[in-house]
């Protein structure tokens, strides 16, 4: 107070007092160590034990279906987009009317080669067959035998099983369409094994281990936990279809982002999203 009447008597006087005794300088050095001390608090309790990164997405096992060895007809599809679907069910049928006709060729002559090698087995037994004649005997069953695993196989492969538990994310195919081998006719999403894959500043990567707790904000909504699985060996540049070449001259240092990976504790009642944007956060202290 005697600050002020001083200040007061000065401009009074006409004679303006330091800066330092003003009002304003009054209140700003006894609101600056309170802010200063609330900063430091904050960032000691809230950022300084975390590294943080919004590029990071939901990461899951997507296994496309497809023909195997050959081609042929859809005919049945036993799913949709958003279905549900079982380990080992059938989600899709192709044409094996001719696998099948193949099928029960191979059979046939399996079968009578097999009665074939039993009764050369017999004669030579007997000293009524020469040793030539039942190897050839052998040899024809073996692979007749061969014939029909294969044929069986074709048949087998008329049917698309899922690998997995999982939600159907795609269905690019109808029924009538003719699926080429390697030609995708389903797609199945393991979202129930989901994790993270989140890129972290090379800067900041040596301070991440294993092991470390994570805490996960979904941009959709919700949040999650889970702990660091991996950190990868190798900038995520490493891996680009058309890689920078130095040498051109054109070389501009850029910070690289080092992928890590990371394990989702149990979340029942969350639907997670394949490649959906998260926010995660990594306790190192």
């Amino acid at each position: 107070m005697n600050m002020f009447k001083k200040s007061a008597r000065s401009e009074a006087k006409g004679v303006n007092p330091p800066w330092f005794k003003s009002p304003a300088a009054y209140w700003a050095f006894r609101i600056a160590p309170a802010l200063f001390i609330i900063g430091f608090i904050f960032w000691f309790f809230f950022l300084h034990p975390y590294i943080t990164t919004d590029d990071a997405r939901v990461a899951a096992t997507l296994v496309r279906l497809a023909p195997q060895g050959k081609g042929g007809r859809v005919v049945a599809l036993a799913v949709t987009e958003g279905s549900v679907v079982k380990r080992d069910a059938v989600v899709a049928e192709l044409d094996h009317s001719t696998a099948a006709a193949q099928l029960l060729r191979t059979a046939a002559r399996y079968r009578y080669t097999q009665s074939e090698r039993s009764r050369a087995q017999t004669l030579y037994k007997q000293g009524n067959l020469a040793a030539r004649d039942m190897e050839r005997a052998v040899s024809e069953a073996g692979v007749a035998e061969a014939e029909a695993k294969l044929a069986q196989i074709d048949v087998d492969n008329t049917y698309l099983k899922s690998p997995v538990d999982g939600i159907v994310v795609q269905k690019p195919a109808e029924v009538g369409n003719i699926a080429e081998p390697g030609q995708t006719v389903v797609s199945i999403v393991d979202i129930d094994n989901a994790w993270v894959a989140a890129n972290i500043e090379e800067t900041a990567v040596r301070l991440v281990k294993p092991g470390q707790s994570v805490k996960i904000s979904i941009d959709e909504g919700g949040t999650l936990e889970g702990e660091v699985l991996e950190v990868r060996a190798a900038a995520a540049s490493s891996f680009s279809l058309i890689p920078s070449d130095n040498a051109a001259g054109n070389f501009i240092k850029l910070v690289q982002r080092i992928p890590i990976k990371i394990a989702l504790k149990p979340h029942p009642g969350k639907q997670l999203r394949l490649g959906q944007s998260v926010y995660v956060k990594i306790r190192i202290h």
